[in-house]
């Protein structure tokens, strides 16, 4: 090979060397300014509890590992309603799913072993059915997503109360079944899932097909997107993530049947992850983005409980930050352009009184 081809080859690898460096400074910078959240809300919540009074129990070893620990089940219920919400299908069947797959799989698992694999595995085919069975009712009735929903809300809420004589399913009480929403399992359960959504979503043509239903959903279906397939393999997903976080709800508390829409309580309660974890999915990606805003909004709840903030003040200030969230993620490039011309007006009245 001529010397000046070898150079020139040369020389285009070390510039896609050089780009594919730049690429991955601008990513992991990306990730890291993802922080400012959760760290935002630490230190605000910590000059509250400085006045307060409650600072060291705010600033614990053991509040750090609270707040981590309890941003696990949010995490997998904010990613299992975030994925079908970025390809613009608002599910409100979330809650009861968690519910009724927890007490379906659990009582059955407990019925095999109390081997907490097996009622791990109980929990997450359970939810995956009830999933599927909303997904096929979705494509088959072809009426909106929330309307299917909310149908399947109610009648998966009375089944809450006719199976297993309506006792629900009592979890917490087996402490070889609570151990895996444990640390370090919890953990360890936690980066699998966020490993394998990254892959699915950044990897798979099935992420490509989510991303562009999401964007343009009759383009993509023109462009040869098969949208009832992408429809039902979302909610097999979907099944999977709430099987697991069944039987970390049933492990936090007793699990008993639930009416009048209460199981949407646990859609709601991870609706600030939701919808910063889709906001910061176009900086980094989804399952990075949700765990951030599950651990900042635990950050905020549990600065709210050492500052000695009242249970129903909490949830007026969890409703106000979501509002907030969603104003500012909503209409961001307008108030970017207004703090401009506001600092544009600023400048040239400083320029005037220098020149006086």
């Amino acid at each position: 090979m001529p010397r000046r081809a070898v150079r020139a080859a040369g020389r285009i690898r070390g510039i896609a060397m050089k780009i594919n460096a730049q690429k991955v400074k601008k990513t992991a910078l990306n990730y890291l300014k993802t922080l400012i959240f959760p760290v935002a809300m630490w230190l605000l919540f910590l000059i509250i509890s400085a006045i307060g009074g409650s600072v060291a129990s705010f600033t614990s070893g053991s509040g750090f590992e609270y707040i981590f620990r309890q941003s696990v089940l949010p995490t997998i219920v904010a990613l299992a309603i975030a994925l079908p919400l970025s390809g613009g299908r608002w599910d409100f069947a979330t809650g009861t799913i968690v519910v009724l797959g927890g007490i379906i799989g659990g009582n059955i698992g407990l019925a095999i072993s109390e081997n907490a694999v097996v009622i791990l595995l109980c929990c997450i085919v359970s939810a995956t059915l009830l999933a599927a069975i909303e997904a096929i009712a979705y494509i088959v009735l072809r009426v909106p997503n929330m309307i299917v929903s909310l149908g399947i809300v109610m009648v998966y809420e009375s089944f809450t109360s006719i199976l297993f004589d309506g006792l629900g399913v009592q979890l917490n009480r087996y402490d070889s079944v609570i151990a895996i929403t444990q640390a370090p399992w919890c953990y360890i359960i936690l980066a699998v899932i966020l490993i394998v959504m990254y892959i699915l979503l950044e990897r798979t043509k099935f992420g490509a097909d989510c991303k562009s239903l999401g964007r343009n959903a009759p383009l993509a279906i023109n462009s040869g997107v098969k949208e009832k397939k992408n429809i039902f393999l979302t909610y097999i997903v979907v099944g999977v993530l709430l099987g697991v976080a069944a039987v970390f709800n049933a492990c936090q508390a007793n699990v008993t049947p639930v009416s009048n829409l209460g199981s949407t309580s646990v859609m709601y309660s991870s609706m600030g992850a939701v919808l910063v974890g889709l906001f910061l999915a176009d900086f980094t990606c989804m399952p990075w983005g949700v765990w951030v805003g599950a651990v900042g909004m635990q950050v905020m709840t549990y600065g709210m409980v050492c500052s000695g903030i009242d249970s129903s003040l909490q949830t007026v200030v969890t409703g106000v930050v979501i509002v907030l969230i969603v104003v500012y993620t909503s209409n961001q490039a307008a108030m970017v352009r207004a703090v401009k011309k506001l600092f544009a007006r600023i400048s040239p009245k400083k320029a005037d009184n220098k020149s006086a």
